[in-house]
């Protein structure tokens, strides 16, 4: 199992400072993992093990099931040069593998001792890297070069860019019109049969949607079962129709939207901006940015890691978007309660949330306390909603702080609430039929009330009307993830 090559970064030296655990756990593609890399986080397994601050490498060999033991090596970059890269020769899919894991936190503890000398291995691996990045550069300067020789080469490549991006649209347009043609069916018919029709139907539509290019709206079709298995499910399910109905009209008729409503319609259908292209067309905004929270959503060709960050100068909110295939790193790990400071730049929305971010200056790792939020009143949350829900009708919820922030305990799990002590009023802990797993959810509710210990503390979550879903707490200076 090797990692991606980096080109700007192969020759890349000096070892960033030593990392946390909690940032190599934030590394581990799924919990499963997170908990085998811990296992192997001790010296006890490994062997000829090592590390170099000049190259940024750590080494080492790792005993198994086999009679060889698997042979490990990580490089850390430099965190405006990507995150590390892995080689382990252990059959895993899984990208960071509990080897890698281990070897950081063994390296992160200061078990790993330094080195003049890299091991042969060590040196082949990197001089391979080294030679596959420099033909990736050639490749491109030629690339390059050919177009700006020949503006010829240029102007056909930019046709033959149109040309995609144009079946594209009739492919999402013939889609869509499969979609309302569905919808029309399903009202005609009356939502009896859908319910009674199973999983199949649904997922067969979403399926036809992702070959007509528009995951998002397959995203929000395959929804429609967990709609259908609510308690209110008529309601549920209409509302979806009625949404989906909307996003068609919307893409119909988005050359004549507001330009950050067009945009919203197109991620919505699945067409997102690219990181270069918020850089180059979204608002800037320079500032040292909280870490609020996190969470990883598995779907079916990708993972995406959703982080939250907060301003410090004026409490703005930002989502940072990373996916990655099922396996493999999806990036510099950013642990909840550290400060990023960094410009970011924002994607043209109609709800400018999601951001890029454009120059990482530092990374400041939780210390013994770390900053608190700006926080909010449980009336702001809701206005907040509004106001987001105003601008975008297909917003679900939306990220809030809640500055002083305490459970209250029920007679049944779906009974408990989180109240507000400074501006008064209360919501659900989780909203009614959002679909969070029960075991899952009672870690949560007893994770925060043993976090906080009852008292009032600042509380990140996602908010929506039917209740709140915490993400992070803060207590005793510390944020405390959920």
């Amino acid at each position: 199992m090797a990692g991606p090559i980096n080109p700007s970064a192969a020759n890349r030296t000096g070892i960033p400072a030593r990392w946390t655990a909690a940032q190599i756990h934030a590394l581990a593609p799924d919990a499963a993992s997170q908990k085998a890399g811990v296992k192997l986080g001790g010296p006890a397994p490994w062997s000829e093990y090592g590390a170099q601050a000049e190259s940024g490498l750590v080494w080492g060999s790792c005993k198994g099931s086999g009679a060889k033991p698997y042979q490990v090596t990580v490089q850390l970059l430099a965190d405006s040069a990507g995150p590390p890269v892995y080689a382990c020769t252990c059959p895993s899919r899984k990208f960071p593998c509990k080897h890698a894991l281990g070897l950081l936190l063994l390296w992160s503890a200061g078990t790993v001792p330094e080195s003049e000398v890299l091991p042969p291995r060590v040196e082949e691996w990197l001089a391979g890297r080294r030679e596959r990045a420099e033909r990736s550069e050639a490749r491109k300067a030629a690339q390059a070069a050919a177009q700006a020789d020949d503006p010829e080469a240029a102007r056909r490549a930019n046709q033959a860019t149109a040309r995609r991006a144009e079946q594209r649209a009739r492919r999402i347009s013939s889609g869509l019109d499969d979609l309302e043609l569905w919808l029309r069916d399903q009202v005609r018919a009356g939502l009896t049969g859908l319910k009674g029709g199973g999983y199949r139907p649904i997922d067969d539509l979403a399926r036809r949607l992702v070959d007509a290019q528009a995951p998002g709206v397959a995203g929000r079709v395959r929804e429609l079962a967990s709609c259908l298995s609510a308690e209110d499910w008529p309601e549920r399910t209409l509302t979806e129709f009625a949404l989906l109905h909307l996003l068609i009209q919307g893409w119909r008729h988005r050359d004549a939207l507001p330009a950050p409503l067009a945009a919203t319609v197109r991620r919505r259908i699945g067409l997102s901006l690219g990181a270069a292209e918020i850089a180059a067309a979204g608002e800037h905004a320079d500032d040292r940015w909280l870490v609020l929270g996190s969470r990883d959503r598995i779907g079916d060709k990708l993972i995406e890691r959703r982080v939250w960050l907060q301003g410090e100068s004026g409490g703005r909110l930002a989502l940072l978007l990373t996916f990655a295939p099922p396996g493999q790193s999806l990036g510099l790990a950013l642990p909840v309660g550290a400060v990023l400071d960094a410009d970011l730049a924002f994607a043209p929305d109609a709800v400018p949330l999601r951001a890029v971010v454009v120059e990482q200056k530092a990374l400041l790792t939780e210390s013994a306390q770390s900053p608190a939020p700006h926080g909010g009143t449980l009336e702001e949350a809701a206005a907040a909603f509004a106001a987001a829900l105003a601008a975008d009708p297909w917003t679900a919820a939306v990220p809030v702080v809640v500055g002083s922030a305490v459970p209250l305990v029920g007679a049944r799990p779906e009974d408990w609430q989180i109240a507000d002590t400074k501006g008064g009023g209360r919501v659900p802990l989780f909203a009614r039929g959002e679909g969070v797993d029960p075991s899952r959810a009672d870690q949560i509710r007893y994770g925060l009330l043993a976090s906080g210990g009852g008292h009032p503390a600042p509380l990140f979550g996602l908010y929506r009307p039917g209740g709140l879903t915490p993400l992070t707490v803060w207590s005793e200076g510390r944020a405390v993830s959920l």
